[in-house]
């Protein structure tokens, strides 16, 4: 007989095997679509995706402001296809006030946002205003994606923001411009005060690892600030096991799957640490983000700029 006010309980082994079981269905998921940014190229999932936005920006007129949902899922909004809209009005807010919690940038700081997508970092730069004060120094977003790209110049005013496309290629992203070898970003050396990319490198392979690091270097004024939010292997995503296993290699990246490598990247943080500091950036570390799934590699380029 079962005691009123008394929930039946799972046995722990139970509990445990449908656990497993979760996870694997998980893993087999992610075989068969390793990254939901594939599909959003599809006709088809645009249109779907698209109706889940009707009701929330028919109550929510600010909510017609942000991109559609198809571009929210492809840049990984929360990891969700419902219900994002949130996730990415907010998505950048905790970073920001780091930044300038620690004196990283101001409201005249030249910024280069490398994998800027459809604008979820750039959005809060754009709408700042406090006093009569605004944002009055210069974002460069780069990203491989042209449509995203072109929603951004659409909808950022030119004068403070400029957009541009990485010619670097994607087993993932779309880039019709995509060649081979490295990408020098069209920035002036020494001109930037901060370099960031938010779900880049968890997308990148060694060898462009290594050149938007080299890059970043060259274009920060000495003094400047590199942060590149990372998969680490020391501090794995709290979907470690169960989303993602980075149980491959490709050089110095972990990756999900040798079919899709670009579609989950993690590195160990030595190898980060010791590339920067190879480099020539100082104060070199990793910093483990509380509740985060990505880690944030962060490091100076030297008062002098010499490696």
């Amino acid at each position: 007989m079962m005691l009123r006010g008394r929930r039946p309980t799972m046995p722990p082994e139970r509990i445990v095997a449908a656990a497993e079981d979760g996870m694997g269905f998980n893993r087999h998921l992610r075989r068969v679509v390793p990254s939901a940014a594939t599909l959003t190229y599809n006709p088809f999932f645009k249109f779907a995706s698209g109706l889940m936005d009707i009701i929330p920006a028919l109550i929510f007129p600010d909510l017609r402001k942000i991109p559609p949902n198809y571009m929210r899922i492809r840049v990984g909004v929360g990891n969700s296809v419902f219900a994002n809209q949130i996730g990415y009005l907010t998505a950048g807010k905790n970073f920001w006030l780091y930044m300038l919690a620690n004196g990283f940038i101001s409201p005249a700081s030249v910024i280069v946002d490398i994998g800027c997508g459809c604008g979820r970092f750039a959005h809060h730069i754009r709408d700042y205003a406090f006093s009569g004060e605004r944002f009055q120094g210069h974002y460069h977003g780069i990203d491989i994606d042209e449509e995203m790209l072109a929603w951004c110049r659409a909808n950022f005013d030119a004068e403070r923001f400029t957009f541009i496309n990485s010619t670097h290629e994607s087993a993932t992203y779309r880039n019709a411009t995509a060649r081979s070898g490295g990408f020098d970003l069209p920035i002036a050396d020494a001109s930037a005060d901060l370099v960031f990319s938010t779900s880049l490198y968890t997308h990148l392979l060694q060898p462009e690892v290594e050149n938007y690091t080299r890059e970043a270097f060259r274009v920060l004024k000495p003094g400047g600030v590199m942060a590149m939010f990372v998969f680490s292997m020391d501090h794995p995503p709290s979907s470690f096991g169960d989303r993602h296993t980075f149980r491959h290699r490709i050089g110095q990246a972990h990756v999900e799957t040798l079919e899709n490598p670009e579609a989950a990247v993690a590195y160990d943080e030595a190898y980060l640490v010791a590339l920067a500091h190879g480099l020539g950036f100082t104060q070199v570390r990793v910093i483990a983000v509380a509740n985060g799934v990505q880690q944030l590699l962060i490091a100076r380029k030297g008062a002098t700029g010499a490696p």
